[in-house]
Protein backbone atom coordinates (compact mmCIF):
# COMPACT_ATOMS: atom_id res chain seq x y z
CA UNK A 1 0.00 0.00 0.00
CA UNK A 2 1.25 3.41 -1.17
CA UNK A 3 1.85 5.72 2.10
CA UNK A 4 -0.52 8.53 2.74
CA UNK A 5 0.17 11.75 0.79
CA UNK A 6 1.84 14.46 2.89
CA UNK A 7 0.46 18.04 2.78
CA UNK A 8 2.15 21.07 1.20
CA UNK A 9 1.00 23.01 3.99
CA UNK A 10 5.33 23.59 4.38
CA UNK A 11 6.41 26.08 6.76
CA UNK A 12 10.59 25.65 6.18
CA UNK A 13 11.74 28.20 4.00
CA UNK A 14 15.07 29.02 2.97
CA UNK A 15 17.20 31.64 4.99
CA UNK A 16 16.30 35.39 4.38
CA UNK A 17 13.23 34.27 2.54
CA UNK A 18 9.67 35.36 2.87
CA UNK A 19 5.91 34.39 2.05
CA UNK A 20 4.62 34.97 -1.27
CA UNK A 21 0.69 34.19 -1.95
CA UNK A 22 -1.07 31.50 -1.04
CA UNK A 23 -1.87 28.71 -3.64
CA UNK A 24 -3.53 26.37 -4.44
CA UNK A 25 -2.21 22.38 -5.75
CA UNK A 26 -5.38 20.02 -7.03
CA UNK A 27 -4.60 16.34 -6.27
CA UNK A 28 -6.41 13.61 -7.31
CA UNK A 29 -9.26 13.63 -4.37
CA UNK A 30 -8.74 17.35 -3.02
CA UNK A 31 -7.23 20.11 -2.91
CA UNK A 32 -4.47 21.35 -0.61
CA UNK A 33 -3.79 25.02 0.52
CA UNK A 34 0.11 26.42 0.94
CA UNK A 35 2.23 29.24 0.94
CA UNK A 36 4.78 29.90 -2.03
CA UNK A 37 8.36 30.31 -1.21
CA UNK A 38 9.70 33.91 -1.80
CA UNK A 39 13.40 32.56 -3.09
CA UNK A 40 16.60 34.69 -1.88
CA UNK A 41 17.65 37.33 -4.81
CA UNK A 42 20.82 35.08 -5.19
CA UNK A 43 18.87 32.03 -5.74
CA UNK A 44 15.58 32.90 -7.65
CA UNK A 45 16.24 32.08 -11.15
CA UNK A 46 18.18 28.84 -10.07
CA UNK A 47 18.19 26.28 -12.65
CA UNK A 48 17.13 22.56 -11.63
CA UNK A 49 17.46 19.34 -13.10
CA UNK A 50 15.41 16.81 -11.86
CA UNK A 51 16.60 13.62 -13.18
CA UNK A 52 13.64 11.09 -13.82
CA UNK A 53 11.53 13.65 -14.04
CA UNK A 54 9.11 10.97 -16.36
CA UNK A 55 8.50 9.05 -13.76
CA UNK A 56 6.04 9.30 -10.34
CA UNK A 57 8.70 10.41 -7.99
CA UNK A 58 10.42 13.24 -10.08
CA UNK A 59 6.85 14.18 -11.89
CA UNK A 60 5.57 14.97 -8.28
CA UNK A 61 8.87 16.86 -7.33
CA UNK A 62 9.27 18.97 -10.32
CA UNK A 63 5.31 19.47 -9.78
CA UNK A 64 6.09 20.20 -6.73
CA UNK A 65 9.23 22.92 -6.76
CA UNK A 66 7.17 24.62 -9.02
CA UNK A 67 4.44 25.05 -7.39
CA UNK A 68 6.45 25.90 -4.43
CA UNK A 69 9.14 28.36 -6.38
CA UNK A 70 7.82 29.71 -9.20
CA UNK A 71 10.79 31.49 -9.73
CA UNK A 72 12.97 28.22 -10.55
CA UNK A 73 13.50 27.41 -13.76
CA UNK A 74 12.60 23.81 -13.75
CA UNK A 75 14.59 21.01 -16.10
CA UNK A 76 13.05 17.72 -16.35
CA UNK A 77 15.29 14.92 -17.89
CA UNK A 78 14.36 11.41 -18.25
CA UNK A 79 14.39 8.96 -21.11
CA UNK A 80 10.38 9.13 -22.45
CA UNK A 81 10.69 12.76 -24.62
CA UNK A 82 6.70 12.69 -24.91
CA UNK A 83 6.19 12.55 -21.06
CA UNK A 84 9.00 14.91 -20.43
CA UNK A 85 6.98 17.32 -22.55
CA UNK A 86 3.51 16.57 -21.34
CA UNK A 87 4.74 17.14 -17.92
CA UNK A 88 6.70 20.59 -19.28
CA UNK A 89 3.19 21.83 -20.81
CA UNK A 90 1.97 21.67 -17.58
CA UNK A 91 4.87 22.98 -15.51
CA UNK A 92 4.63 25.97 -18.11
CA UNK A 93 7.29 28.72 -19.36
CA UNK A 94 9.89 28.29 -16.88
CA UNK A 95 10.47 24.95 -17.75
CA UNK A 96 11.85 22.55 -20.61
CA UNK A 97 12.70 18.57 -21.22
CA UNK A 98 16.29 16.93 -21.67
CA UNK A 99 16.64 13.32 -22.79
CA UNK A 100 19.25 11.82 -20.59
CA UNK A 101 20.60 8.41 -20.43
CA UNK A 102 22.22 7.62 -16.85
CA UNK A 103 24.58 5.02 -18.40
CA UNK A 104 26.30 7.63 -20.72
CA UNK A 105 28.47 9.63 -18.45
CA UNK A 106 28.98 12.07 -21.68
CA UNK A 107 24.97 12.61 -21.66
CA UNK A 108 25.02 12.96 -17.53
CA UNK A 109 27.61 16.02 -17.89
CA UNK A 110 25.81 17.68 -20.69
CA UNK A 111 22.52 18.20 -18.86
CA UNK A 112 24.37 18.78 -15.96
CA UNK A 113 26.69 21.56 -17.51
CA UNK A 114 24.38 24.52 -16.82
CA UNK A 115 22.08 23.63 -13.79
CA UNK A 116 22.92 25.00 -10.37
CA UNK A 117 21.06 21.74 -8.62
CA UNK A 118 20.45 17.76 -9.66
CA UNK A 119 17.66 15.94 -7.88
CA UNK A 120 18.37 12.50 -8.87
CA UNK A 121 14.98 10.35 -8.80
CA UNK A 122 15.58 8.08 -11.58
CA UNK A 123 15.15 4.72 -10.31
CA UNK A 124 15.61 2.01 -9.43
CA UNK A 125 19.14 2.75 -6.76
CA UNK A 126 18.82 -1.38 -5.71
CA UNK A 127 21.50 -2.85 -6.62
CA UNK A 128 23.02 -0.14 -8.95
CA UNK A 129 26.59 -0.48 -9.27
CA UNK A 130 27.86 2.90 -9.94
CA UNK A 131 26.57 6.62 -8.54
CA UNK A 132 27.33 7.92 -11.88
CA UNK A 133 25.24 11.00 -11.05
CA UNK A 134 26.52 11.89 -8.49
CA UNK A 135 30.06 11.34 -9.64
CA UNK A 136 28.79 13.86 -12.81
CA UNK A 137 27.37 16.40 -10.37
CA UNK A 138 31.18 16.23 -8.56
CA UNK A 139 32.82 16.86 -12.31
CA UNK A 140 30.87 20.31 -12.76
CA UNK A 141 30.42 21.03 -9.62
CA UNK A 142 26.97 20.77 -9.29
CA UNK A 143 24.87 20.43 -5.82
CA UNK A 144 23.59 17.20 -5.93
CA UNK A 145 20.50 15.41 -3.78
CA UNK A 146 18.97 12.26 -4.63
CA UNK A 147 15.48 9.66 -3.17
CA UNK A 148 17.75 6.62 -2.87
CA UNK A 149 16.70 4.41 -0.30
CA UNK A 150 18.98 1.55 -0.64
CA UNK A 151 21.44 0.87 1.62
CA UNK A 152 24.41 -0.53 -0.56
CA UNK A 153 24.05 2.22 -3.14
CA UNK A 154 24.43 4.77 -0.48
CA UNK A 155 27.26 3.04 1.22
CA UNK A 156 28.82 3.88 -2.00
CA UNK A 157 27.91 7.09 -2.61
CA UNK A 158 29.07 8.38 0.67
CA UNK A 159 32.46 6.71 -0.37
CA UNK A 160 32.89 9.98 -2.57
CA UNK A 161 32.23 12.71 0.27
CA UNK A 162 36.25 13.36 0.25
CA UNK A 163 35.76 14.10 -3.84
CA UNK A 164 32.48 16.15 -3.24
CA UNK A 165 34.12 18.20 -0.29
CA UNK A 166 37.42 18.61 -2.54
CA UNK A 167 35.01 19.82 -5.12
CA UNK A 168 32.98 22.23 -2.46
CA UNK A 169 29.92 20.43 -3.86
CA UNK A 170 27.01 20.02 -1.92
CA UNK A 171 25.73 16.25 -2.03
CA UNK A 172 22.96 14.78 0.15
CA UNK A 173 22.18 10.99 -0.68
CA UNK A 174 19.63 9.23 0.20
CA UNK A 175 17.58 12.17 0.82
CA UNK A 176 14.56 9.29 1.01
CA UNK A 177 10.44 9.64 -0.28
CA UNK A 178 9.18 8.38 3.25
CA UNK A 179 10.87 10.32 5.27
CA UNK A 180 11.98 9.08 8.93
CA UNK A 181 12.27 5.66 7.61
CA UNK A 182 14.76 6.35 4.62
CA UNK A 183 16.67 9.63 4.83
CA UNK A 184 19.53 10.62 6.73
CA UNK A 185 22.75 9.46 5.14
CA UNK A 186 25.02 12.91 3.81
CA UNK A 187 27.55 12.53 1.69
Amino acid sequence: MAPAAVPLNIKWLPLNSKLKAKSQLQTSSRNIEFERVQLPEKTRNSRVLVLGGTGRVGGSTAIALSNLCPDLRILVAGRNREKGEALVAKLGGNSGFSQVDLNDQDSLQTALQDVDLVVHTAGPFQQAEKCSVLEAAINTKTAYVDVCDDTSYAVRAKSFMSRALAANVPAITTGGIYPGVSNGAYC
